[in-house]
């Protein structure tokens, strides 16, 4: 199998060529051109890596949570891919491709995507041998957080763009010790989605192209700021 992964869901676009044996070849920008820059950027890739499209068995992407805009780019982007290639699209979440970057991490993984406001996108994973979930995807104050950690006896490791702007409040706990992700690990890994992918891949977790859907938990802002 060869995954083609894309994630767009944050200031940074990138895109991965992954096999089951890791990865073949990475780009990513952390610049807010997405529509401009996806896909000469796969296509640059593909060349690069001497990869045919009709090599790609599946296109994985980020399906959120993130940038509104940013996730539909994405979206758009595996669909037309899928459609033409004739193959499945399988969604990775954002959050799920943050704490594979730290997957061996032997604690709580708390991957936060600025939500704006004082709000992030988050949930729970415990690393080491293997990526354990612990918590649904959820939108939570920042300022929550260290309380929601505490719970667990493990030292535990912030990692994505909301450690930039929260870092001060994430600092606010008395019974561990706190690590945040280096800014190479911080940003959103299309690598990451791909290696996550083959997971979901093993459970028969695909959609096509007509019923894939990005994950949205808010509404854009300006729907927001009109109620």
């Amino acid at each position: 199998m060869k995954v083609l992964a894309i994630d767009s869901s944050s200031n940074t676009a990138t895109v991965a060529l992954v096999d089951e044996n890791g990865l073949i070849g990475e780009f990513s920008i952390n610049h807010l051109r997405h529509s401009i820059i996806l896909m000469p950027m796969i296509d640059e890739l593909l060349k690069m890596a001497e990869t045919k499209k009709e090599e790609i068995t599946h296109i994985a992407v980020c399906k959120g949570p993130g940038s509104f805009t940013g996730l539909r780019i994405g979206a758009a982007t595996a669909k037309g891919l899928a459609q033409s290639l004739n193959i499945p699209i399988v969604g990775v979440s954002s959050l799920d491709g943050l704490a594979f970057n730290v997957r061996e991490f032997r604690g709580i993984i708390c991957p936060i995507v600025d939500a704006l406001r004082g709000y992030v996108y988050t949930s729970l994973y415990r690393g080491g041998a293997e990526l354990i979930s612990l918590s649904d995807v959820t939108l939570k104050k920042a300022g929550e957080l260290p309380d929601i950690v505490n719970k667990y006896s493990d030292d535990v490791v912030y990692i994505g763009d909301g450690i930039i702007p929260y870092k001060d409040v994430l600092k606010n706990v008395s019974s561990k010790e706190v690590f945040f992700a280096s800014p190479i690990n911080n940003i959103s890994r299309a690598s990451s989605i791909g290696m996550m992918a083959f997971e979901k891949i093993a459970k028969g977790e695909l959609s096509t192209y007509i019923d894939f859907k990005p994950y949205y938990i808010r509404k854009p802002a300006p729907l927001e700021n009109a109620n």
